[in-house]
């Protein structure tokens, strides 16, 4: 029977934690000092924003060595899950192979009932481990804001084919992005931690359509999904054709920048 006492050490992760909220704290102050600078003298608001940058600098510093320890106790909480996968699909064969030979008449209800009871206990059990795993799998992405930056994910191109949804998963994408054309300009993206779109060949996602800014837009995963940025591009951007500065990704969504036109969607993950 699969073990659900598995111990995942979370003393560094709650180190990690509190250094990922600190940095929180800092980035709103330095969001509000940047929007009200106009109100002090330069002077002032140099002396106060160089003491954020200092201390952001300092709290990077101190969270690197906690990163690679985090995700190394990570790659523990995964190989724990993939074992309870196997479990869970062996123990669901049996499961299935003794309803069958009892629906055949194989073997009786009462031997068949005594004999399910190992399949169905195992199946229980790894679904008691699976949801105690997820618990934990949730403070390691809230460490790092999402499961993309956890896992060190960036952006890559994927065949633009029917089955790319197939192959996003396969690579653990939870977001794909659709970039429309022709057969020579359509292209399929799976989204990594971050997706900067835009003309130079920099971006994760660089396109050459028409209207375009250098850097136009970024997308960010969270915990939840992607959110969609626009840089301040000279034409802006539009999600089913509404203008937005900042917007959360829906199943569908179609994003405009410039001429080039965008679908994305979350291709979906089996649960137990």
């Amino acid at each position: 029977m699969a073990d659900t006492s598995i111990q995942i050490d979370t003393a560094v992760l709650n180190r990690l934690i509190e250094i990922m909220r600190q940095q929180k704290v800092l980035d709103d102050l330095q969001t509000r000092a940047e929007q009200t600078k106009g109100t002090i003298d330069d002077a002032v608001y140099r002396r106060v924003a160089d003491d954020y940058t200092a201390r952001q600098e300092a709290l990077t510093t101190a969270s690197t060595p906690l990163k690679a320890e985090v995700r190394a106790e990570f790659e523990r909480l995964r190989a724990a899950g993939e074992q309870f996968d196997q479990l869970y699909e062996r123990a669901s064969f049996e499961k299935q192979e003794l309803e069958f030979r009892q629906q055949i008449g194989e073997i009786e209800a009462e031997q068949a009932a005594k004999r399910l009871a190992v399949p169905i206990g195992a199946i229980e059990n790894c679904r008691m481990g699976i949801a105690r795993l997820e618990a934990f799998r949730a403070r390691f992405v809230d460490a790092f804001g999402s499961e993309e930056a956890l896992l060190g994910m960036a952006t890559r191109r994927i065949a633009a084919t029917p089955g790319s949804a197939d192959d996003a998963r396969k690579i653990g994408a939870r977001g794909l992005l659709h970039v429309e054309g022709d057969a020579a300009d359509a292209a399929d993206y799976a989204l990594g931690a971050t997706a900067r779109i835009g003309r130079s060949e920099e971006n994760d996602i660089c396109i050459q359509s028409r209207g375009l800014s250098r850097q136009h837009a970024v997308i960010t995963a969270t915990a939840g999904g992607f959110t969609l940025r626009d840089l301040e591009s000279q034409n802006g951007t539009t999600v089913n054709g509404a203008p937005v500065t900042e917007h959360a990704l829906a199943e569908g969504d179609v994003i405009a920048v410039g001429e080039a036109r965008l679908r994305f969607s979350m291709p979906a993950r089996p649960r137990h």
